[in-house]
């Protein structure tokens, strides 16, 4: 398995703190000065593409 980097490191531990949510979940939770909304949804698809996470679709919101 692929190491994590140090910004994937910190989102999944927002993630296994909250389980599941949104991209707007994991801001929340996230420390100022917070990265912009697109690289928090880079982050969280890299994570899936590694194996890390999976998604869902609701209408055009991924969970």
């Amino acid at each position: 398995m692929e190491k994590l980097t140090h910004q994937e490191e910190e989102i999944m531990l927002i993630i296994w703190q909250v389980k599941s949510g949104v991209i707007k979940d994991f801001l929340n939770r996230m420390e100022e000065p917070k990265p912009p909304y697109t690289t928090v949804a880079s982050i969280v698809k890299n994570l899936e593409k590694k194996g890390f996470l999976t998604s869902k679709k609701h209408g055009n919101i991924y969970e």
